[in-house]
């Protein structure tokens, strides 16, 4: 039976404890109840009488939806004959008008008199569904199926949801929406991968529309983006509830801030964890896996390589049996898993353990836990049994707090409390078959609830201390709880390019903390060039990790091949020297979302030069970071976006935007391009990422070339504590140009954290064909000479070199 709203008749515009307004649209078959937030973020909820809605989907949306914040907000509703008009009106001027059609409960939504979502659904000759909402329940005792369809416009463009492959852009796709344990994807076609996120942004730049739109439902089936039809886009969600949020603004990092008030601004990670870390599974799998840690940890030191810490794979847990047991350290390997972890921690590493939430039926505990009901059941009662890693086992049920409790009990007392500065979460997938289960239902935000309790766990021992937790898998909101990467990828050239999309995607998804297996996890070991080039990728990612897992039992390291390791250790250490910049990237997107990966094509949305394919991206506001994904290259095409400058720091010269370079990037050099009017801080010669008051810190400054003033800000703290703790400093940087001349303002905004008492330099650095009034092109001060907003003042003058 096919369900649809028909004729509204009337709508009620109320206001809510929270001081949301309501418009109520009643109709013969149900409601339409439109949450007005703000002029900015709606929520349209299709409430279809006589159907309703599993309880556990009502509990998974009450989840994924937190609790948006609001805006003050004016209605105004009218009313014609085959229509209700309703103006939403900001305190900024901004202006939302929404068109609710009588016959069918369609809807449109226009932000600043621009039509960017909605509308009718194709014409008189095409026969296509012409209500954007429908509900299909095969009998009384069926779940709903609620099948959206909106009208797409020939250069509608999609970004989003998730780490999916491919382009950035998923027009002409279509999309499952559950994780999948992918080792060895295919990272342009394989679907689904391991984190579907039900969040996208449609923009399309002819028509000046954009628009972000978020299902806060966990048993979506699939999106599709114009494959079935040119005529609409669609999305099926069996269960429902039939509900989704319209974010507007006037750039795509507005429609994320609006997504983060629903549901949840990225946890800021702890400053090590930016930095360099060895992993392997090859570590840990071998009896002297102890011995292989710790020879890997003196190698590092041997050969001076900046390194933080290890991701501690799961072969700590497997026992003789060849089983891995969560919690049940191998005894054998690791006689006294307290005094292996404090030492390495004593001495400045950082360990991630990996763990993992499926328990075998064989593991020492299974039936204790079955017993007490922490186990996922099924409709009789029993804990459900699913293959898994190892056999079959049973998964923890992170919805039952008790269960949560116990596994947070367990990693406080086998590892936080053992040294142990960060958790793994991984093979968290949950890919359940039966779909009668309520856990079915709801499997999709499995590994955000494991992941919380993991943070929780953190929290409860170090309330103002960042927790650090990875996972594999995530839903909406993950990004509140943890870091992620792109999983078990492979060592070949192909996915090193399409990896570079999945930053992209990763970011305009709502998640800007990801990282990739550089080098590749699974596959043969990755020849030179392809080991250089990703290691040259990893200078400019949030996450330098060299993980892998060979069959043959060896890992790759960073000495893998004895004559390219001078460049692997040269790109790690570069990566260090732009690790100040890298976190205050970091610091603005835990603030506002904005993500360090940032497409051309968003960025410059006026710019038709940029376009989906190219893989270079800004990464930051101030650098263009160039990147070679094809074996034998010695250079690559570089689009440059009009309407600014670029100055390549390699030959020392201005280029003017709106033009393709062929740009050369060796084997043993990475490439990058600074904005004009950027700034871009360095620390030469950093090792270590204990804390973020660096012992210099080199300010890189690259001028306005068109006259604007520009202003930057530095972060600063001890890398551990939120930000909440008021323990940071933040300096603001203006350059002021005049003409050939300008000035440099630099002064301290914020002192919540005390200068060390070892002196630090500041250094100003301009670039070529400028000079300080000393003739030079640096100049040096101690930053405690200069208190809480007392200026540092001090004039340039000089012009570039255009190409």
């Amino acid at each position: 039976m096919k369900n649809i709203i028909k004729n509204i008749s009337s709508v009620e515009n109320k206001t809510t404890d929270s001081n949301s307004s309501l418009l109520i649209c009643h109709a013969e078959t149900g409601t339409v109840v439109l949450t007005i937030f703000s002029v900015r973020k709606i929520l349209i909820n299709y409430q279809i009488e006589g159907i309703s809605i599993p309880p556990v989907c009502e509990a998974a949306c009450r989840y994924l939806s937190g609790t948006p914040s609001v805006e003050k907000t004016v209605i105004k509703l009218v009313e014609n004959q085959s229509q209700f008009i309703a103006e939403i009106l900001s305190a900024t001027g901004d202006k939302t008008e929404i068109v609710i059609e009588k016959q069918n409960g369609n809807l449109a939504f226009a932000f600043n008199d621009v039509m960017v979502h909605g509308g009718l659904l194709g014409n008189g000759d095409t026969v296509i569904p012409r209500d954007q909402m429908r509900c299909i329940r095969e009998n009384s005792d069926a779940l709903p199926v609620f099948r959206f369809n909106f009208p797409l416009q020939k250069d509608d463009r999609f970004y989003g949801l998730g780490d999916k492959g491919g382009l950035p852009n998923r027009r002409n796709r279509r999309f499952r929406m559950f994780g999948r344990d992918a080792l060895g994807y295919d990272a342009e076609l394989s679907d689904p991968l391991y984190k579907s996120i039900p969040f996208f942004i449609k923009h399309n730049p002819g028509s000046k529309i954009l628009a972000g739109l978020y299902f806060p439902e966990s048993l979506i089936d699939s999106f599709d983006f114009g494959k079935e039809s040119p005529f609409f886009y669609s999305t099926e969600i069996p269960g429902g509830p039939a509900s989704y949020y319209i974010f507007l603004g006037n750039n795509y990092k507005e429609l994320l801030g609006e997504y983060y008030t629903v549901t949840g601004f990225p946890a800021l990670p702890p400053l090590f964890s930016f930095g360099f870390f060895g992993s392997s599974m090859n570590y840990t799998e071998p009896d002297d896996a102890a011995d292989r840690i710790l020879r890997y940890f003196s190698e590092i030191e041997r050969k001076e390589i900046p390194c933080e810490g290890m991701y501690i794979s799961s072969g700590y847990l497997k026992a003789d049996d060849g089983n891995r047991y969560a919690f049940f350290w191998n005894k054998r390997k690791f006689p006294n898993p307290r005094e292996f972890l404090q030492p390495l921690s004593e001495w400045g590493y950082n360990l991630a353990m990996n763990i993992k939430p499926g328990i075998l039926r064989s593991h020492p505990w299974y039936g204790e836990l079955r017993d007490k009901g922490y186990f996922i059941c099924d409709k009789k009662g029993e804990p459900y049994v699913e293959f898994y890693w190892g056999g079959e086992a049973s998964f923890v049920d992170f919805a039952n707090p008790s269960a949560r409790e116990w596994w947070k009990s367990k990693l406080k007392e086998n590892y936080i409390e053992n040294g142990c500065t960060g958790i793994w979460n991984d093979n968290n997938e949950l890919e359940l078959e039966d779909t009668e289960l309520d856990a079915y239902k709801d499997r999709t935000i499995y590994a955000n609830r494991m992941a919380q309790a993991s943070y929780e766990a953190f929290k409860e021992v170090n309330p103002d201390i960042r927790p650090w937790i990875y996972t594999r898998s995530g839903y909406a909101g993950i990004q509140a709880y943890a870091r992620t990467w792109t999983g078990d990828n492979v060592s070949d050239w192909k996915t090193l390019k399409f990896n570079q999309y999945q930053s992209i995607s990763l970011g305009l998804s709502g998640i800007p903390f990801y990282g990739h297996d550089l080098g590749g996890f699974f596959g043969p070991v990755p020849e030179k060039e392809l080991l250089l080039r990703s290691c040259q990728s990893g200078v400019f990612q949030p996450r330098f990790v060299i993980h892998s897992w060979r069959e043959n039992g060896e890992p790759t390291e960073p000495w893998t091949y004895p004559d390219i390791f001078p460049q692997v250790k040269y790109f790690i250490e570069e990566h260090y020297r732009f690790i100040p910049y890298i976190y205050d990237c970091a610091v603005e997107a835990a603030r506002s979302g904005v993500p360090l990966d940032r497409p051309l094509f968003l960025e410059f949305p006026g710019d038709p030069g940029c376009t989906e394919a190219q893989v270079h991206s800004m990464f930051g506001p101030s650098l263009l970071k160039i990147l070679a994904v094809e074996p034998d290259t010695s250079d690559v095409p570089v689009y440059l976006p009009a309407g600014t400058y670029w100055y390549d720091p390699k030959k020392e010269i201005l280029l003017t935007g709106g033009s393709e370079q062929r740009v050369e990037i060796p084997w043993d050099a990475h490439r990058w391009f600074a904005r004009a009017g950027s700034v871009i801080p360095t620390c030469p010669g950093l090792k270590n990422l204990i804390t973020s008051l660096y012992p210099k810190v080199t300010f890189l400054i690259f001028p306005p070339a068109a006259g604007d003033t520009m202003f930057y800000r530095h972060f600063e703290d001890d890398g551990r504590h939120e930000m909440s703790s008021g323990l940071f400093s933040e300096w603001e940087i203006h350059i002021i140009p005049n003409g050939s001349e300008g000035r440099i303002e630099l002064k301290k905004t914020a002192a919540g954290l005390s200068e060390p008492p070892e002196k630090r330099n500041f250094t100003l650095e301009l670039p070529a064909g400028f000079s300080f009034p000393d003739g030079s092109r640096r100049t040096v001060f101690n930053p405690a000479d200069y208190p809480l907003f007392e200026s540092f003042s001090i004039s340039y003058k000089g012009a570039y070199k255009y190409a």
